[in-house]
């Protein structure tokens, strides 16, 4: 485990050490779009297109996708989708940026963060989870129940300067909580860190919604805090390059794309107990969190609830009252600069009425 690692209250600290890790500057500017390999999409042979995913395909984050390649939604549209893994958001960036790739999903953290600092060409086509996925756990002997409750205590993260430490620090100015008194401790991800909780070691950390849930569950003394209760912030979206968009043909593909996510996320909401969504997933992927039932239909219906969080009528869609409030959180928490117009980076226009 490495030392515990406290943060400058310099504001603006955060937003630099991503950016140093995104290593957007060298990646702006290089805005070639690259056509997909393809041939006649719908009706005739499939048009290949790229999804990079920031993490591994082994979480129901990815149900969408999961659930759209295997149940065949995606080639109803005329489209072979292509996972990619990168080493995260900022890779993920860079690719979009050179146009080696149609669309990502990553956080609207970090998405404003590349346009609104570096200018960098993206945009925000759809907002598929509507708040933050990440919980940060404490245990029932000391709860973390409240923004006040981080002062002065050590909180685990899975890496040091992310997006994951961005959403504690957010959290921590919404309850005027100075950040200098948190201390910051890589501990990873994995579900066995909670053994750091209950051992006194750290008194709270990150964890994915998949983790948290499977603390409810297993370990009835996890107490498990929701910053979506206090932050806008953290919502989940697809970003393509504004290159890609602008070009038709790019919009064409982008735009089925985001129909053939929308026709496996209908799917699934159709599916209250979960049996056929699973079934699908299983026919094509085999990951720990499908060989156990209860966990992934208890995770299956806390990211559809996520989904339809700013109500079913805006299913996928950017609310735009939302993106404002976020810009206003990351700007006055001197994650990134204030006096800027956030409407430009996105768009639902692809989406239809």
């Amino acid at each position: 485990m490495t030392t515990s690692l406290p943060i400058s209250s310099t504001p603006g600290l955060s937003r630099r050490r991503f950016l140093h890790r995104a290593g957007l500057a060298a990646a702006v500017g290089a805005t070639a779009v690259v056509v997909p390999a393809c041939s006649s999409g719908p009706g005739g042979s499939s048009d290949s297109v790229t999804f990079l995913n920031v993490l591994p395909l082994e979480t129901l984050s990815f149900t969408p996708e999961l659930v759209a390649s295997a149940g065949g939604h995606f080639a109803r549209e005329g489209l072979e989708v292509q996972f990619q893994t990168t080493r995260g958001s900022a890779q993920a960036i860079q690719t979009l940026i050179a146009g080696s790739a149609l669309v990502s999903r990553i956080g609207d953290i970090e998405t404003m963060i590349a346009v609104g600092e570096r200018n960098a060409p993206l945009v925000n086509v759809s907002t598929m989870l509507q708040q933050v996925t990440v919980r940060m756990v404490s245990a029932a002997s000391a709860p973390i129940r409240t923004p006040a409750d981080f002062a002065g205590k050590t909180i685990g993260l899975p890496s040091q300067g992310g997006t994951s430490e961005t959403t504690l620090d957010l959290v921590l100015a919404r309850g005027g909580v100075d950040p200098a008194s948190v201390q910051r401790q890589v501990v990873g991800l994995a579900p066995g860190v909670f053994d750091l909780v209950a051992q006194g070691r750290i008194a709270a950390y990150v964890a994915s919604l998949d983790t948290s849930e499977q603390l409810r569950i297993q370990r009835p003394d996890a107490v498990v805090f929701n910053p979506a209760d206090v932050i806008a912030s953290g919502a989940q979206l697809y970003a393509t390059s504004r290159p890609q968009l602008d070009d038709p043909r790019g919009r064409d593909l982008m735009t089925r794309y985001l129909r053939g996510i929308r026709s496996a996320v209908n799917a699934v909401l159709a599916d209250p107990t979960g049996d056929q969504t699973l079934a699908t997933i299983r026919s094509r992927f085999d990951f720990p969190i499908l060989r156990d039932t209860e966990l992934a239909k208890t995770s299956l219906r806390a990211y559809s609830a996520n989904w339809q969080a700013a109500g079913p009528q805006n299913l996928m869609r950017t609310d735009p009252a939302r993106w404002q409030a976020t810009y206003a959180e990351l700007s006055t928490a001197g994650v990134m600069p204030g006096g800027l117009a956030p409407d430009p980076w996105f768009t639902n226009e692809l989406l239809g009425s």
